[in-house]
């Protein structure tokens, strides 16, 4: 397959069921004016107008195995005449929770020997507070950093610290915010000394790479110095690993980049299911204290999850992640030598970013980009993210990086502005400042 655009974006179908969920959605609405179809392969989808994208998103990091993995296919094929497929997990059990519960304990550090199974990441992360917390009798505050991002529950909605109106008119925990960078370590220190005591902080929260923050990398040294200070004081460590484990970065997880382990993480996304991962003594004891209906219970996500992972061993994706993330990164690299606009180029494995010279420039290219067939996300205040799925060949990051090349010299242009039908579903009009 290959990116071909056939109508104007959205096309009439897609455009008469956006429509219908902009005027019914209680939410945000359409962000991508486009309707999925059935058809997909690999890294290209079709939309319900027979257009053919390029997906550098992967429905942000949640599709790891592309569309219509046939080992995918398979799984799901196996419970097409079972009903019901959701069951209250936490209280009813299905073999496939039991399943699930192997496999990915099976790519954890080996002190991390249990997993509680909830619907989303930000509910992952929301128990990763909680267990964290409940014995932390005297805990007044959390700690996370500069421009995190952890998720929309109140409790992981107060450790984000990404854009205001994801938070607006929110009550939020006591939280204080570290600087991301090398003298985090410093102002811990400080912080423990002066404003805090160390029995006083419930939980540090950290990113091991930053999603829509910025999907900036933090330095060693930083990481280092964190995880010393919160095990000198016996201080609740949590890795995020939401958009940024499950093999993204070429290691199962970020934080194995950094040879430290939290005391607990969260994952989500390409699992296909929430989970919170810690040691079993680090769980509450009381039956009911954390819980979930569905928890362990949606028998489809928790066997496509348990395949994702079988797969992803069986077939080597990590390392194919690791080639093909050296890969993207050069031809990034060579991308900034012809479009001067590229800058700041970052990342970890298949988890890339570039920076444009504002918001407006980025807006204008992650719509021009869509117009000519590829799929891009934005992130921090003029990043754009590369998230492809796990399986990318060459052939597949080249044909990118050429529509991206053509996007950036159409719309870095002075005084440049999308017209047509796209800009009544994007921020065409907007001046992104």
């Amino acid at each position: 397959m290959k990116a071909k655009i056939i109508t104007k974006i959205p096309g009439t179908k897609s455009e008469k069921v956006i429509h219908t969920v902009r005027k019914l959605n209680g939410g945000w609405g359409v962000s991508y004016p486009f309707v999925h179809s059935k058809d997909g392969k690999g890294c290209y989808f079709k939309d319900i107008d027979e257009n053919t994208f390029l997906d550098f998103a992967s429905q942000i990091a949640s599709n790891p195995l592309g569309y219509n993995h046939p080992d995918i296919k398979s799984t799901i094929k196996q419970y097409s005449s079972r009903a019901p497929v959701k069951f209250a997990g936490q209280d009813f059990l299905v073999k496939e929770h039991a399943l699930l519960l192997e496999e990915l304990l099976s790519i954890t550090p080996h002190h991390l020997n249990a997993a509680f199974f909830v619907n989303s990441g930000a509910e992952a992360v929301e128990n990763c507070l909680k267990i964290s917390m409940r014995n932390r009798k005297k805990a007044k505050v959390g700690i996370s950093f500069e421009s995190a991002f952890h998720g929309r529950t109140l409790g992981a909605l107060s450790c984000t610290n990404s854009k205001t109106i994801q938070k607006k008119n929110f009550f939020s925990i006591p939280m204080k915010r570290l600087p991301f960078d090398e003298s985090a370590g410093d102002v811990l220190q400080q912080m423990l000394k002066h404003d805090v005591a160390p029995e006083g902080v419930a939980f540090i929260i950290l990113e091991h790479l930053q999603g829509e923050g910025g999907y900036r990398v933090p330095s060693k040294k930083m990481v280092k110095d964190i995880r010393v200070i919160a095990k000198q004081h016996n201080i609740p460590y949590i890795a995020d690993e939401v958009q940024a484990g499950m093999g993204r970065t070429g290691e199962w997880w970020a934080f194995q980049h950094f040879k430290i382990q939290p005391d607990t993480f969260s994952s989500a996304k390409a699992l296909g299911i929430g989970a919170t991962i810690a040691n079993k003594k680090f769980f509450p004891k009381e039956p009911g204290s954390i819980c979930s209906t569905w928890g362990g219970g949606q028998i489809i996500d928790l066997a496509v999850g348990v395949q994702t992972i079988k797969t992803m061993k069986r077939k080597r994706i990590l390392s194919n992640v690791q080639r093909m993330g050296v890969f993207l990164e050069k031809e990034l690299q060579a991308l900034s030598a012809i479009c001067p606009q590229v800058s700041n180029i970052r990342g970890l494995g298949l988890m890339r970013a570039f920076d444009l010279p504002s918001k407006k420039a980025r807006e204008d290219v992650i719509i021009g980009a869509l117009k000519n067939g590829l799929v891009l996300l934005g992130c921090g205040d003029k990043g754009v993210r590369l998230v492809p799925p796990l399986i990318i060949k060459r052939e597949e990051i080249i044909e990118a990086i050429d529509i991206l090349e053509k996007t950036i010299k159409e719309c870095c242009k002075p005084k440049f502005k999308h017209t047509g039908k796209i800009c009544q579903y994007t921020a065409c009009s907007e001046d992104g400042t």
